[in-house]
């Protein structure tokens, strides 16, 4: 093995052992009482309080993040490691790379509690919905599962599985931290467009249940890396309208 061969593996371990300690930490919390305080369910009542909710749920989506989607990106860094394999400063732009990525999963996180607040808002108006909330979980599987037969679906996951083509387009070399973030925060928003609804459904199931965040990675790494990944997407699709539907009429 050559001496550049031996640097481009490098940031695949390290990477790997973030995904590996990410997992660690999530099964360790989720075993522990302490859980809700990374997710959104964790209510504060103080306004100081809520400020730190934020950013406990932050932290636990970002280490969901890197746990769950890490793993589907493994074609975007091999692409980006063939091209920087050589440079002296790979590493660090292999972590912006990666930090471009995370960025924009942050940032869907962050919308998605912003969004979890007004939904609580309509149910404590609406006595209506207080006595039919599976209306909202079962709703929320079958935007997925409608999102899923869509094109913009197909046109995100199609551009997910060629990430070469985010490297040429971006990698330009004059800058090349802004050039690596800059793919990473491209590739992220492709990502996000891919597989938002399926994180939605997990968000509303519960952010810390380690079977589903299992479960879903498994699913978004498959369609993005199989050959036969695309075929999966509608079925998966007619599978979850029909789950959300038997989940919004089951009685509570």
């Amino acid at each position: 093995m050559s001496a550049a061969e031996a640097r481009a593996g490098t940031p695949s371990r390290a990477l790997l052992a973030a995904i590996l300690a990410a997992w660690a930490v999530l099964l360790a919390v989720e075993a522990t009482p302490g859980d809700r305080y990374l997710s959104h369910q964790y209510e504060p009542s103080s306004v100081a309080g809520q400020s730190v909710a934020v950013a406990l749920y932050l932290v636990g989506w970002l280490l969901m993040s890197v746990a769950m989607m890490l793993p589907t990106a493994g074609r975007l860094l091999g692409d980006f490691d063939a091209v920087v394999a050589r440079r002296g400063d790979h590493r660090r732009l292999t972590v912006l790379l990666v930090g471009g990525f995370l960025a924009t999963w942050l940032a869907t996180g962050y919308l998605f509690r912003t969004g979890d607040v007004f939904v609580h808002l309509a149910v404590d108006a609406s006595t209506w919905l207080q006595h039919h909330t599976a209306l909202i979980g079962g709703g929320t599987i079958v935007v997925a599962g409608l999102y899923q037969l869509s094109d913009l679906k197909h046109r995100c996951l199609t551009a997910c599985r060629t990430p070469r083509g985010f490297v040429f387009r971006h990698w330009r070399g004059g800058h090349p931290g802004h050039d690596a973030f800059r793919i990473g925060l491209a590739y992220g928003v492709s990502c996000v467009g891919c597989c938002w609804a399926l994180m939605l459904m997990m968000f509303g199931l519960g952010t810390m249940s380690p079977w589903w965040m299992l479960a879903l990675t498994a699913v978004m790494a498959a369609e993005k890396n199989l050959a036969i990944g695309p075929r999966l997407v509608q079925p998966l699709g007619v599978a979850l309208i029909a789950l959300g539907l038997v989940v919004a009429v089951a009685p509570t």
